[in-house]
C-alpha cells in the first residue's frame, strides 16, 4: 500500500525547476561549452562554464518537460535526478523533499505504487528522511518499499535487500536494536548466497552485522565476527579501506564494552589518526570514532579529556546537522553523561532538559531515550552538588 503523501490537484503538472545562478561549492556535473565554427569547417571552444548538479539536473528537467511533456516517464526521472542533486545540497533538502514526494504522488497516480521507478523515488524520499533527522517517518516509508519490492522483484533482488538495509538503519536510529540484527542477518545470507563470502558488499554488510550486534548488546559475539572480517581484509590488504576503517572502529566499541579499556583505546586512536588523514576531521565517520573515543576516556575516568572531544563533537553534529537532528541530541546526551561524572552538573542538568525535549519530539514519551533522560534529570535534582 503507498504512503499517503501530500496531494495536489490532479491536473496539476510538475513544478518545473527554477532558473538559479551556479553555486560555487557543488562540484561540476557538467561544463556548458561555446564553440566557434572555423572557415576550415572546424570548431573553437570560445568559453567553458561548468555547471553544479542542481544547474545540471535542473536545465535536463526543464527540456524533458518541454519535449516529452509533464507525464512522462522520461520527465519524471528527470525530475527526480533534479531533487537529488538538491538533496546533496545544504538548505535545499526540505524542497527536494517536497519534489519527491509530489513526484511519487504523480508516479503513483499514473503507474501505481507497486513500480520499480515509484519505489525508487520512495526510496529517495526514506533516505532523505533519515539524513533529515525524522526515523520514525522513515521507517513507515522504508518498510513499505521493502514490502512493495518483495511482492513486485522477490525478496532476493538487489533493490529488495536495499530496502531492508535502509529499514534496519532507521530501526537502529529509533534505537529497536533486536528488530535490526534480524534484518542485517538476513540481508547478509541472501547476499552470501548469491555473490559469495569474499564480495565487497557482503563484507559491508558483515560489518553492518556486527556492528548491530555490538548496539544490540551481544559484544562478544560482534567482536568474534569484526576480527574474522578484519583478518580476511587484512589478507586483501584492504584493512585501511572505508570498510576495514569501520570495522577497527567498531571493534574498539566492543573492546571498550567489554572493559579492556586499553585495546580500545589503542584501536580508536589507530583509526582516527587513520580517518582523520584520509577523510579530514569534519568527517562524519571520524566525528563517529571521535566520539567512541570519549566513550573509553570516560570509562577511564578521564573525565576532562573526553569532555574537550564530545564538545567538539556536538559543535561540528550541530553546525552540519542543526541542533535539533537526533546526532546532535545524543552528542549533546553524552556530553551530559561525561559532565555528570566531572562533577559539572548544572552544565549538565541543562543539557539534559535539552535531550529530554528533543527525545520527546523525535522518539516520543514513552521511548526509552526518553524516559532515561528524565530519570537523570530527576537523579540531579535530588543530588544537586
Amino acid at each position: 500500500m503507498a504512503p499517503l503523501w501530500r496531494r495536489k490537484r490532479d491536473d496539476e503538472p510538475p513544478q518545473r525547476p527554477p532558473t538559479a545562478p551556479a553555486d560555487p561549492d557543488q562540484p561540476r556535473a557538467a561544463d556548458l561549452v561555446v564553440t566557434m565554427l572555423n572557415d576550415d569547417g572546424g570548431e573553437e571552444e570560445i568559453v567553458r562554464v561548468g555547471l553544479p548538479p542542481h544547474e545540471f539536473y535542473g536545465m535536463k528537467a526543464n527540456a524533458a518537460y518541454e519535449r516529452l511533456g509533464p507525464e512522462h516517464p522520461d520527465t519524471l526521472l528527470a525530475f527526480r535526478d533534479y531533487a537529488r542533486a538538491l538533496a546533496g545540497m545544504e538548505g535545499r533538502r526540505e524542497e527536494a523533499l517536497e519534489r519527491l514526494m509530489d513526484l511519487v504522488r504523480l508516479q503513483t497516480q499514473l503507474l501505481g505504487f507497486v513500480h520499480a521507478d515509484t519505489l525508487t523515488t520512495a526510496a529517495d524520499i526514506a533516505d532523505l528522511l533519515q539524513s533529515m533527522g525524522d526515523p520514525g517517518k522513515a521507517e513507515e516509508v522504508w518498510r513499505s518499499v521493502w514490502t512493495a519490492r518483495s511482492e513486485l522483484l522477490g525478496r532476493d533482488h538487489p533493490d529488495t535487500l536495499s530496502s531492508a538495509s535502509g529499514l534496519a538503519r532507521a530501526l537502529e536510529q529509533l534505537r529497536r536494536e533486536p528488530e535490526a540484527v534480524g534484518l542485517r542477518r538476513d540481508v547478509l545470507e541472501r547476499r552470501k548466497r548469491q555473490l559469495g563470502p569474499d564480495h565487497p558488499t557482503v563484507l559491508h554488510d558483515t560489518g553492518q552485522h556486527a556492528a548491530a550486534l555490538i548496539r544490540c548488546g551481544r559484544w562478544a559475539e560482534g567482536e568474534a565476527e569484526l576480527r574474522a572480517l578484519l583478518a580476511l581484509l587484512e589478507r586483501r590488504g584492504e584493512r585501511d579501506g572505508e570498510i576495514g576503517l569501520s570495522a577497527q572502529a567498531n571493534l574498539g566499541a566492543a573492546l571498550c564494552r567489554l572493559e579492556r579499556l586499553d585495546e580500545a583505546e589503542a584501536v580508536m586512536r589507530t583509526v582516527l589518526a587513520t580517518q582523520q588523514r584520509t577523510n579530514g576531521s569534519a568527517h562524519s565517520d571520524t566525528q563517529s570514532t571521535r566520539n567512541n573515543l570519549a566513550a573509553v576516556l570516560h570509562a577511564r575516568e578521564r573525565y576532562g579529556e573526553a569532555v574537550v572531544i564530545l564538545r567538539e563533537v556536538l559543535s561540528e553534529a550541530a553546525a552540519r546537522k542543526g541542533d535539533g537532528h537526533p546526532d546532535t541530541v545524543h552528542a549533546r546526551d553524552n556530553l551530559a553523561n561525561v559532565l555528570i561524572d566531572a562533577g559539572e552538573r548544572i552544565e549538565a542538568a541543562a543539557l539534559l532538559r535539552r535531550c529530554q525535549s528533543d527525545y520527546t519530539r523525535v522518539y516520543g514519551q514513552d521511548h526509552p531515550l526518553t524516559r532515561t533522560a528524565a530519570e537523570r534529570l530527576a537523579w540531579l535534582r535530588d543530588n544537586p552538588a
